[in-house]
């Protein structure tokens, strides 16, 4: 998924990142901890099961575009807190909208497609801190009680560069 900016020089296309902003609560065996003190060899809560987080990758941005997507959204608790994503953050939504938007019962849904402007709504911040953790293979983990998608160390990792 590509974001197109209008800047100086014309226009420019910019691949969207994952990740999870500072502050993102992350359920662990150790209980909830913000995703910026996660460390590789932290063991995570999957939907699978505990699993060792192999990699973190953090990337600053300034003038972020960012997806709000307001608490109980998606669900009771689901998030538990209003959650801000990257746009291409992919999130399992297992409801009306994976079949909406993709015929099937289970979908990993970038965030910004999620948007209908209300509920779940695109912001510009001024600056963020955006985590991406990677797993030895595919993951869902739970992120303020969503579940989130983490592509697995050896995925491609054109999507996550800033």
């Amino acid at each position: 998924m590509e974001t197109t900016i209008a800047g100086q020089g014309g226009l420019q296309v910019e691949p969207e990142v994952l990740g999870l902003l500072a502050g993102t609560q992350i359920r662990t065996l150790d209980g909830l901890l913000p995703v910026e003190f996660l460390e590789p060899g932290d063991r995570i809560v999957t939907r699978a099961g505990s699993r060792r987080l192999v990699a973190v990758s953090v990337v600053q941005r300034r003038m972020a575009r960012v997806v709000r997507i307001r608490a109980t959204t998606l669900g009771y608790d689901r998030p538990e807190q209003d959650l801000l994503l990257a746009p291409g953050q992919l999130v399992m939504i297992r409801d009306w909208r994976a079949r909406a938007l993709y015929g099937v019962e289970a979908a990993a849904i970038p965030a910004s497609r999620l948007a209908d402007g209300e509920f779940i709504v695109t912001e510009i911040l001024r600056q963020v801190q955006l985590f991406t953790l990677r797993f030895a293979e595919d993951e869902v983990i739970y992120a303020e009680g969503l579940e989130i998608a983490c592509p697995a160390v050896t995925a491609d990792v054109s999507v996550t560069a800033a």
